[in-house]
């Protein structure tokens, strides 16, 4: 949840919103971890919303097997999310939920099929119904 765009803000509701712990509440550490830099000020975390994502894309193909995915999948086209911190671009692994939104509630449906990712230069075998989104298996392309 994003913290208030105007009003009163505190390094306690900065430290919330960052998810850490009351140790790690010193403003240039809480600064230093949403990506600003010196000089702090509490007002740069108007409206300021953390992350609890990161993302890859994948080709929407899906393929029977890893080689056909790693051999026709084309451009990666398409963006899915998984839980991380930052919103930063990451490869998943196996287990990881996959969605495609940025709250993570709408799984993918992978359908039990495999999915080429250029930026990980894998794919990934991910299932559909009743385990829609999981990624239960990879393999280096």
């Amino acid at each position: 949840m994003a913290l208030p765009s105007s009003g009163p803000l505190s390094l306690n509701d900065i430290r919330v919103e960052l998810q850490q712990s009351q140790a790690n509440s010193s403003l240039r550490s809480l600064s230093n971890l949403a990506g600003f830099s010196t000089p702090d000020a509490v007002s740069e975390f108007y409206g300021y919303s953390y992350a609890n994502y990161n993302y890859f894309e994948i080709n929407d193909t899906g393929y029977s097997s890893s080689s056909e995915a790693c051999n026709f999948g084309g451009q990666d086209n398409l963006t899915l999310y998984f839980a991380g911190s930052g919103g930063t671009q990451a490869c998943p692994s196996v287990s990881n939920l996959l969605y495609t939104n940025t709250a993570l509630t709408q799984k993918f449906d992978g359908a039990g099929r495999w999915y080429k990712s250029n930026l990980c230069n894998a794919s990934y075998y991910i299932l559909g119904f009743p385990d829609t989104g999981f990624v239960e298996s990879e393999s280096g392309c």
